[in-house]
């Protein structure tokens, strides 16, 4: 019977150390998580700012080959 018991304390040692273990591989990958996230919203905003300055200097261009065909007209 001490035997059985020490084999569960043993296992139940071993449980206790491995469900620590997985919460530091999980407080690893939050924080690896957050970072790429971090990283994406970065990228997505430089998008966001590429795409407005192509906008506007489409609407400029279009502008200036207006003023130029009415000029020529």
């Amino acid at each position: 019977m001490d035997e059985r018991m020490e084999r569960m304390e043993g296992m139940l040692s071993q449980l206790i150390s491995t469900v620590g273990n997985l919460n530091v591989m999980v407080g690893h990958m939050k924080v690896e998580n957050e970072q790429r996230h971090k990283e994406i919203v970065t990228k997505l905003e430089n998008l966001e700012l590429d795409q407005e300055y192509i906008w506007e200097k489409a609407v400029r261009n279009e502008r200036e080959i207006a003023r130029i065909v009415k000029q020529r007209n």
